[in-house]
């Protein structure tokens, strides 16, 4: 499809959002335990990244409503990222929230607040998502799609706006002595199609992967693990069997599966993607958080060299830590680079 500049007027419903700085914090804890210490420490770093990602949204606002949509495209797509990276932040507190010794208002309160950080997330994925999908149709000149996204952005956005209140909200209550804390506000409801076209949730039409060549289900609860290098390494066993194969079975098929492997066993990993590797080439490899904050990065290829096992794949290596993408499963890397990207179930033969 030829790509042209929309010249038509498009009526903008987007408001640019002012909460960057707005959201409050509970940094003191009621014990000095260091669980509780460590909870209100990672509850900062995820509303510091959230920072970060407002600024970004706002950038990407202000490029749709001057119509420079290739640039609000490039904006969202670092929305994208960055929201993968407060995910991970998000499921560090979630770690401490579900290990430290917590009742009544107190265990109530963190939830509370887990569940509206977790909120805050899917709200910017959808909004920056359909923001993409309106620069798009806007693009081609539909201005009947394109304002459809952009109403859905919009509506997004708002409850993202009103969950940043609902949060501060849960503190001022929380420094009152009160119990009352408040729920995220519920996701809007499914898209409404524009008057006159075919269903926009469609994957073809809406420009969304279709993601039903992923196996389903794909992620199956097996024995318990915790995120500790000892059990990474002994999930890694020997490594690769199947060779290395460019375009076929390589790094991001490796990075997939090792992903998959350690999600069935219940320690948590991400797939973490660079689009200017060593040599020019993009990479992908995985990244998991460990108990305490720190983190460990496995280097799916090293186990296509002969002789080498599963545990010297792991690194610390700080280029590993920096990366363009870092999704927290199948489907988020699959919809930004599409599945056939990631189908190691395709390539690799499990006995």
């Amino acid at each position: 499809m030829t790509r042209h500049t929309h010249s038509g007027a498009l009526p903008i419903v987007l408001c640019v959002l002012l909460c960057a700085g707005c959201i409050q914090s509970s940094e003191n804890p009621d014990s000095d335990g260091l669980y509780l210490i460590e909870l209100a420490e990672s509850q900062t770093a995820a509303l510091d990244h959230l920072g970060v990602i407002i600024e970004s949204q706002n950038s990407a606002i202000n490029a749709f409503n001057d119509r420079d949509y290739a640039a609000c495209q490039v904006l969202c797509r670092r929305t994208v990222a960055q929201n993968e990276e407060y995910a991970s932040l998000v499921g560090v507190y979630a770690g401490f929230v579900m290990n430290t010794s917590l009742s009544g208002p107190d265990r109530a309160y963190y939830e509370i607040q887990l569940s509206i950080l977790q909120a805050f997330r899917r709200n910017i994925n959808q909004s920056t998502f359909d923001l993409n999908l309106a620069c798009e149709y806007a693009t081609d000149g539909d201005n009947v799609h394109s304002q459809h996204h952009v109403m859905r952005a919009g509506e997004f956005m708002k409850v993202f706006h009103d969950n940043i209140d609902r949060f501060n909200d849960n503190v001022d209550a929380r420094n009152r002595e009160s119990d009352n804390f408040i729920l995220p506000v519920p996701d809007p409801s499914d898209p409404i199609n524009p008057p006159g076209t075919a269903d926009t949730t469609d994957a073809t039409l809406s420009g969304r992967t279709n993601l039903s060549d992923i196996p389903d289900p794909y992620y199956i609860d097996k024995t318990n693990f915790q995120n500790t290098p000892d059990e990474v390494q002994r999930l890694l066993g020997k490594g690769f069997f199947t060779p290395y194969a460019c375009s076929s079975f390589d790094c991001s098929e490796m990075a997939a599966y090792i992903e998959w492997k350690l999600e069935c066993h219940n320690v948590t990993a991400q797939i973490a993607t660079k689009d200017n590797w060593e040599g020019g080439y993009g990479h992908a490899w995985v990244i998991v958080p460990l108990r305490g904050g720190k983190n460990l990065a496995i280097e799916p290829t090293i186990s296509a060299m002969e002789g080498s096992l599963g545990a010297e794949m792991i690194t610390y290596d700080p280029k590993y830590f920096v990366c363009d993408h870092l999704f927290e499963d199948i489907y988020g890397a699959s919809e930004f680079f599409g599945v056939e990207e990631w189908d190691w179930w395709n390539k690799l033969n499990l006995s």
